[in-house]
């Protein structure tokens, strides 16, 4: 059942609140946290004209190259991918570009900008452990954490590179479920990403999907336990 959150208005479908059971809160960073289409800007800068196509064609080619990679098990680091990822795209569309150019856009990662509500919402969530959990390497996550000053409002960062997966590998919430110190029904897997709510919600986790494109969630037979515009809207199950 879905609890709906957008511009302010709730929408109860009669969804059972969870109110004292959750206990720990896990987020997905890239797109939960942190504007990937920020990277856009750089793009537009350096290939004038073309940022938009470049950043979601990046984007999309990236998400397909980590889940191909984890369905032959052949684990690169997620670095490595998204570079892989952007010179694919520059290739394809007959782009010139040098190696300043891909340090520069891979340098735009480590400068995300954090969505609007982010800041003041975690340090309002004081009563729940905040945990980062990401296909990221630690180096990234940190980095962008930091530029964003928000790196203090978590527990821990659990970083996949550790253990040369990603998700929405089932093994990965089972590490996730390793590392938190409460049971599966009091954990809150929040991310705005479908295939990651998808992982998290058929390894029995609670989730909230933060929807802030307004898009359906077209998953046959898995939906979220929640959904929201935003983070801001989590507030109110704890």
């Amino acid at each position: 059942m879905i609890v709906l959150y957008t511009f302010g208005y709730n929408k109860m479908n009669g969804a059972k609140r969870s109110d004292d059971m959750i206990k720990t809160l896990v987020f997905d960073l890239y797109g939960t946290l942190f504007d990937i289409n920020s990277v856009q800007g750089k793009c537009e800068k350096l290939f004038p004209g073309n940022g938009e196509k470049i950043a979601k064609a990046w984007r999309h080619k990236l998400i397909e190259y980590t889940h191909v990679r984890q369905l032959v098990d052949q684990y690169k680091p997620f670095s490595k991918v998204i570079k892989d990822a952007l010179e694919y795209v520059l290739d394809r569309n007959e782009f010139d570009y040098s190696l300043k150019d891909i340090h520069e856009c891979m340098e735009a990662y480590d400068r995300l900008t954090v969505f609007p509500e982010v800041s003041q919402t975690l340090n309002e969530m004081t009563r729940v452990d905040k945990v980062i959990f990401s296909n990221g390497n630690r180096e990234m996550i940190e980095k962008v954490l930091a530029h964003s000053n928000i790196e203090n409002s978590f527990k821990y960062i659990l970083s996949l590179e550790e253990f040369a997966m990603y998700k929405p590998n089932s093994n990965a919430y089972m590490l996730l479920e390793e590392k938190v110190e409460c049971e599966k029904n009091e954990v809150l897997f929040v991310s705005s990403n479908k295939w990651d709510i998808v992982g998290a919600q058929k390894f029995g986790f609670q989730t909230a999907w933060i929807n802030r494109n307004f898009s359906e969630f077209e998953y046959i037979e898995v939906e979220p336990d929640y959904e929201f515009q935003s983070i801001y809207g989590v507030k109110d199950l704890l």
